[in-house]
């Protein structure tokens, strides 16, 4: 990728969101997760933090009795969503819109759900798509004292946080370098989870799953001698406190369990049954959208929500690992061994479930996702037109299509060297001099060159092993109702069905070609190599031109097929470029210890933007028909 270009002379809207499918995108993405993984294997970095943990207290309210605090996750794509998110939260109070015109102030806490920087992390990355973007709304209204309070940070890490083993986001929020902090904050944590000690007997707890869907043993037993004390020390969370438990995924758009066996549960699954009454919400961003289920029983099992617009382009709200039964259930652990040390408490699961399973229900409420179902729905069909250039700037996904246009080109080239020493004898004949006994010997010919060019044989398996591994993310998606058959046949059917139209269409782009090529230059002689030679030219320019048009057409056909069925909720979006329905919560905890939630949203953020004169932010907004931020849904806990 070319070198990013900081600075001042760099608007928002020169800062292009994250091209998802760009070859180099999709290296540079699978190289860092693949040596982060590694290095998991061998040394997980979250057992080299500091113990004990430390806990941040904020405990004091203001003035007026209130406590005011956002959560804010998945920022660092566009630079427009991200802009207009950080220029939101950072504002000294923010007049919302809306049929309720509301004032909401500032938060003197900001804390950070994860995903700070795409496609991966690095310290250009970091600066290009998330520092400067809050630092550069700072030079205005953004101060480092919030009411006389410095700004505290917090912040725990998702999966792209972890591309480089966490290692950038580690200088900015772990290692208490305190000579530039960002946004001149206050940053104590020393790990990279958090406690946050909250007035009114709020807490709360940040876990870090790294790249292993669960929290480490070092991370569990300090949670855990907060929880229930240890080593001769209380608990730090009492019996009547309430906790926010903020997850670096939403663990419950997954199917129950989240793969755990009950003879051997996940730490989280422990520690959510060693807080079990306490629990009042869990929050998490990583899926680009904003979602809230509630429980029967709110004081007992509380809320679930998802809150990932910070930034980062919008996931589908209508599939079915949105929509399906989440469900909570209790299992005991006494068939670990060894036994659980806590073995009188039950371990938690949530997760999705089929409509018949037990377990106390969820619902999710239909009036707060955002974006809604419908709209979300109706853009699956725009993937068709996923891999043109973005009419916003920027060359969006081309470089993808050009990809698919060189392996349909290298695959047919391969494939047709069998193909064509059969056609030795009479040349490159039109297509109607073939009689209807001929089609046969045709898709014969077809099914030799498949089999008998290795390297395009193995090209083509491993077109097919890459469009079926695409189709094994849908498994999750279906529910255990639909049976094992349905769910195979969809999921890696699906992907099979996808793979092998990629192969017909090769064979058949590579054939037209030739017919077509024949015809128009009447190059049929073989025996002719100047002939033979501009005639293989032509073929190969005309395969690769096809198939960069219709290979990645069929490609995005099938994302827009898949998302129409609900079937993929984190690749189906990745290659539109969804800039707008961003936002972020802000919390208030009053004087009688009640926590309310805002989701602000911004339906449309600015397209454009000018540079302002200082004191000032660095960018304000140049576009009329940028919304202002709302409140889209409240609640209270």
């Amino acid at each position: 990728m070319p070198p990013l270009k900081l600075g001042r002379s760099v608007p928002p809207h020169d800062r292009h969101p994250v091209a998802w499918y760009q070859p180099e995108v999709l290296w540079t993405a699978a190289r860092q997760v693949l040596s982060s993984l590694d290095q998991l294997r061998n040394r997980d970095g979250r057992e080299s933090q500091l113990t004990p943990l430390v806990v941040i207290d904020r405990s004091q309210p203001e003035a007026d009795g209130n406590f005011w605090f956002d959560f804010i996750a998945d920022t660092g794509d566009g630079g427009n969503a991200s802009y207009a998110v950080a220029s939101a939260a950072l504002a000294p109070e923010l007049k919302t819109g809306g049929e309720n015109l509301q004032t909401l102030p500032r938060g003197q806490l900001l804390l950070f759900g994860g995903d700070l920087a795409y496609p991966a992390a690095s310290t250009e990355d970091y600066r290009y798509r998330f520092v400067e973007m809050f630092e550069a709304v700072r030079n205005d209204f953004a101060d480092t004292m919030v009411r006389g309070r410095r700004l505290t940070l917090a912040a725990v890490p998702q999966n792209h946080d972890w591309m480089d083993s966490a290692s950038t986001f580690s200088r900015y929020f772990v290692r208490g370098y305190d000579s530039a902090p960002l946004l001149g904050a206050d940053i104590p944590q020393r790990q990279s989870y958090f406690c946050v000690k909250l007035p009114g007997g709020w807490w709360a707890l940040a876990l870090d799953f790294a790249l292993t869907h669960d929290i480490d043993r070092d991370q569990y037993e300090q949670f855990e001698a907060l929880a229930i004390g240890g080593h001769g020390k209380p608990a730090l969370i009492g019996p009547e406190d309430k906790v926010v438990l903020i997850y670096p995924e939403p663990y419950w758009t997954r199917p129950i369990g989240d793969g755990a066996d009950e003879s051997h549960p996940k730490r989280y699954q422990r520690l959510e049954g060693l807080l079990r009454g306490r629990i009042r919400l869990r929050l998490a961003g990583d899926l680009h959208h904003y979602m809230r289920w509630d429980s029967q029983d709110l004081d007992r099992d509380g809320r679930l929500v998802t809150c990932g617009c910070g930034g980062a382009f919008t996931h589908p709200t209508h599939t079915k690992a949105t929509t399906r039964p989440v469900r909570l259930r209790e299992f005991d652990t006494e068939d670990c061994i060894p036994p659980e040390p806590r073995s009188a408490t039950p371990a938690l699961k949530v997760g999705l479930t089929g409509r018949r399973a037990k377990g106390r229900r969820f619902e999710r409420q239909e009036a707060t996702v955002y974006p809604g179902a419908q709209a979300s729905r109706g853009r699956a069909w725009r993937n068709l037109f996923a891999f043109l250039p973005r009419r916003e700037g920027g060359n969006g996904n081309v470089g993808f299509a050009l990809l698919v246009g060189a392996l349909y080109w290298f695959n047919a080239y391969l494939n047709s060297m069998p193909f064509s020493w059969s056609f030795k004898a009479d040349g490159f004949q039109p297509l109607w001099v073939y009689g209807p006994g001929d089609y046969g010997s045709v898709l014969a010919l077809w099914l030799k060159a498949m089999v008998f060019s290795p390297l395009g044989f193995l090209i083509n398996l491993l077109m097919a092993f890459g469009c079926m591994a695409m189709g094994r993310e849908a498994v999750d998606e279906l529910s255990p109702d639909d049976g094992l058959t349905t769910r195979w046949t969809v999921t890696w059917g699906m992907g099979a069905v996808h793979a092998l139209v990629h192969v017909v269409a090769v064979f058949s782009l590579e054939f037209f070609m030739h017919q077509a090529v024949s015809l128009w230059a009447g190059l049929g002689n073989r025996d002719q190599s100047l002939g033979l030679i501009l005639h293989s030219l032509l073929v190969g320019a005309g395969v690769f031109a096809g198939g960069t048009v219709l290979g990645s057409a069929l490609f995005g056909g099938y994302l827009a097929l898949m998302c129409r069925l609900g079937l993929l909720t984190n690749n189906g979006y990745a290659a539109l470029d969804g800039q707008d329905h961003k936002g972020f919560l802000r919390f208030r905890i009053d004087a009688a210890g009640e926590l309310t939630a805002w989701f602000i949203a911004i339906d449309r953020v600015p397209r454009r933007w000018r540079r302002s004169s200082p004191p000032g932010p660095v960018w304000r907004n140049d576009d009329a028909q940028a919304t202002a931020p709302r409140v889209h849904d409240r609640f209270s806990l």
